[in-house]
């Protein structure tokens, strides 16, 4: 699997910024047809919004995004906030979601490589998983899953499970997600309360110690309310 990161080592020599990496893997099947979609795109351009304007995470957040529909697609590689400009999406085909963890492992994988290479401090990367129903892809899910559940509770990435609407399998994707950080239902379509969650989150990750942990600040995931 060929990845491809925008302008890694030039970003990385003008701001070193201790990183804060957070990937989002989106569920574009096309059952998210209609409302669900395109509450999505707002909700994703939100958390955009909020972290680039804070002052100090707009330097230290990289955002990619990785959608699972038709196809499995690194629509944003992972890159610098100051940079992002998000497409709309569109929801159409199955739910190839072991594929889409899987590259979304390797990306930041390969990110921490470069952080490493330029001598860049960072925070262990943040997994966004959403999605409405459950795996299609039998074959690639269990070990998806077996890994990132595994790199989650050896401190290695920190994995929020997001199941959307009526019909999510949350034991599906229970298996993607650490025992201790069981995913979490999405009420009513509730995307823009998460992503501003999510972008307070990061905020406050940010401007701690890199290397210090993987907790949660002070607004964690037992309390929110989503």
């Amino acid at each position: 699997m060929k990845i491809q990161l925008k302008n890694q080592d030039y970003d990385l020599i003008e701001n070193p910024t201790p990183r804060c990496p957070c990937m989002l893997v989106l569920d574009v099947s096309g059952s998210m047809s209609g409302d669900p979609i395109s509450l999505l795109n707002q909700g994703v351009n939100q958390f955009i919004q909020e972290v680039y304007q804070d002052d100090f995470a707009r330097f230290a957040v990289e955002v990619g995004i990785i959608t699972f529909g038709s196809t499995v697609d690194e629509v944003i590689p992972i890159q610098s906030i100051l940079e992002i400009n998000v497409p709309a999406f569109s929801a159409m085909g199955r739910t190839p979601m072991g594929e889409a963890v899987s590259k979304a492992i390797e990306v930041l994988e390969v990110r921490k490589q470069q952080y490493q290479k330029r001598g860049v401090s960072y925070y262990q990367p943040w997994i966004v998983l959403m999605t409405d129903g459950e795996p299609t892809d039998d074959k690639e899910y269990p070990n998806a899953a077996a890994l990132l559940r595994e790199l989650a509770e050896d401190s290695k990435m920190l994995v929020f499970g997001i199941g959307i609407g009526d019909h999510c399998n949350l034991n599906k994707l229970g298996k993607f997600c650490p025992a201790n950080r069981p995913p979490k239902k999405l009420a009513e379509y509730r995307f823009r309360e998460f992503f501003q969650w999510l972008a307070q989150s990061m905020a406050k990750v940010s401007v701690s110690t890199p290397g210090t942990g993987v907790e949660l600040p002070s607004i964690g995931w037992d309390k929110i309310q989503i």
